[in-house]
């Protein structure tokens, strides 16, 4: 069933955003009494077309619905050529996540002028929206913004916050002790060079724990992937 995410006008009704009515109306060629799944505060309802011509949808009921993760995991990706980063945040909203931030560091080729971050910011935040209907999700993800390894703001820490670091080859899930459900996870994954030694030491120091992904060298967006995967499998086992 089509899934919107939208907002309550009244206890009986729903307002979806222009380009989604669009949507269901042009593209998915809905008529009255279609029915379609709508999140609205955090809660998932079904809901029935009353009228089209001016839309109207009203809520028939609320459905239980239990898809997030147990805790709330912050993925932190440093930004890569073409559409790598799209692809990222995209895989990164259908494996649970509840904040991104993309990252500029030493070796990372990507670099965003200042006045064309905000549109940037719009299209990904435009990915992870139509990736939590996708998926059935209950919130769309929180993009933090783009910020400078150097100047990591607080809002990105967690309870436990990993950096994906190359020259670590060990076991994939000891490397990711301590990871346990009560504790919100951040996991920071680097550019196509890596991290330099000096980052890695930096890190370290504000209380990121270097953690392996395995004995092969993941490319970046498969390393993000990858490693959202086993965060969520150790959460929810």
């Amino acid at each position: 069933m089509q899934r919107y995410f939208a907002s309550l006008l009244s206890k009986e009704h729903i307002k979806l955003e222009s380009e989604d009515e669009h949507h269901l109306l042009h593209v998915m060629r809905m008529k009255k009494d279609d029915e379609i799944e709508v999140v609205a505060n955090d809660k998932l309802f079904l809901c029935r077309i009353e009228n089209v011509n001016p839309l109207n949808i009203y809520i028939v009921h609320e459905i239980n619905s239990d898809v997030e993760l147990n805790e709330d995991v912050t993925l932190l990706f440093a930004l890569t050529k073409g559409d790598r980063t799209d692809l990222v945040v995209q895989k990164a909203t259908e494996l649970g996540v509840k904040k991104i931030a993309l990252i500029q560091s030493e070796r990372t080729v990507v670099r965003y002028e200042e006045k064309d971050i905000a549109k940037k910011c719009a299209r990904y935040q435009k990915i992870m929206k139509e990736a939590s209907e996708q998926s059935h999700r209950l919130v769309v993800p929180t993009l933090l913004g783009i910020y400078n390894l150097k100047k990591l703001p607080k809002e990105v820490y967690s309870d436990l916050n990993y950096v994906a670091y190359e020259k670590d080859a060990n076991d994939v899930e000891g490397s990711f002790k301590g990871l346990t459900k009560g504790k919100s996870v951040t996991i920071l994954v680097g550019p196509e060079g890596g991290f330099s030694k000096e980052e890695i030491d930096m890190l370290v120091n504000q209380g990121f724990i270097r953690t392996s992904l395995g004995k092969r060298i993941l490319r970046a967006e498969t390393a993000a992937i990858y490693a959202l995967s086993v965060i969520g499998y150790l959460l929810e086992r």
